[in-house]
């Protein structure tokens, strides 16, 4: 959900931490850790530089990104309030409500989250931030998309186009829009804006973001029971992703083929898939993955 959004909030960081040069090297070990997604080892330096810097907040920042992705959702949003207090700016807390926003949608918590993202998206009108004022559209946009309120949706992500100006950004509101009418089972124009999604990314040598595309088009094409050319895309995407150590979507790449070889009628395969992905999630502890895989092999298993 929140792949747009912390692109921003990675520019943030890096440019607060030059201007507090204090806390730099405390920081930088949290933030370090946390883009890799060691997230244990995040949360232990963050610690670390809460008893050092107790009134930064910066470091509340990165424990709750960490505890965010860790999916302990209470704790992260602890911490985020924490930043919230000691912020300086009106633009530290633009980009605070977002995360915010974030994890209260992530724990289910709705309202909550609309009402920071309508906070943050005040903020980001207010500073003419169109960057951020589009990502807090996006997040919008998720939320209705995951009630299933699908029309809704759609029309934040057309907002969204309208106030963005960056093509790349604009790729990945086609994936998402692509995600909606999959979820609505026209398969086929979920795969137009998927292509959409990847001739930018390609023409932007954006090869990570083209991975994750290349892995949801494999999965829609398995959706639509074109097996060999969903294979082709998987294969390839999980290929991308291992050479940029990206765990998280190495696991749902597994994940996307062990349904495959399911569909197929392959179950030791699928099985096979489904155990390397429960062991990349269990690895970094995002419990709704590790969820969704157990139950796939508990359908095997009663088969």
């Amino acid at each position: 959900m929140a792949k747009y959004v912390q692109i921003f909030l990675t520019v943030f960081i890096v440019f607060l931490l030059k201007e507090n040069v204090f806390a730099v090297d405390e920081l930088q070990e949290c933030f370090n850790y946390l883009n890799t997604q060691n997230y244990e080892q995040a949360i232990s330096e963050g610690q670390k530089a809460v008893k050092l810097y107790p009134v930064n907040h910066l470091v509340y920042v990165c424990l709750g990104r960490a505890y965010l992705s860790r999916e302990e959702f209470n704790l992260a949003i602890d911490n985020l309030k924490q930043a919230e207090k000691y912020a300086i700016s009106y633009s530290d807390l633009m980009y605070i409500y977002n995360w915010l926003g974030i994890a209260y949608d992530n724990k289910g918590a709705v309202e909550q989250a609309l009402s920071y993202y309508n906070k943050s998206l005040s903020l980001a009108r207010n500073l003419k931030e169109r960057d951020m004022e589009a990502a807090t559209i996006n997040n919008i946009a998720e939320i209705f998309h995951n009630k299933g309120d699908f029309e809704k949706a759609l029309s934040f992500y057309k907002e969204y186009l309208i106030v963005i100006s960056s093509e790349r950004y604009k790729a990945f509101a086609y994936n998402n829009i692509a995600l909606i009418y999959a979820a609505k089972g026209d398969f086929k124009t979920a795969i137009e804006y998927l292509q959409k999604s990847l001739d930018i990314y390609e023409k932007n040598n954006d090869y990570h973001a083209y991975a994750h595309v290349e892995l949801n088009m494999g999965n829609t094409y398995r959706k639509l029971k074109d097996f060999d050319i969903a294979q082709k895309y998987l294969f390839d995407g999980l290929e991308k992703i291992q050479q940029l150590g990206d765990k998280e979507w190495e696991g749902t790449a597994y994940k996307y083929i062990g349904w495959l070889h399911l569909d197929q009628g392959n179950k030791e395969l699928s099985k096979e898939y489904f155990n390397k992905a429960l062991e990349i999630f269990k690895s970094i502890g995002v419990q709704k993955d590790i969820a969704d895989v157990s139950m796939a092999l508990s359908i095997i298993n009663a088969k």
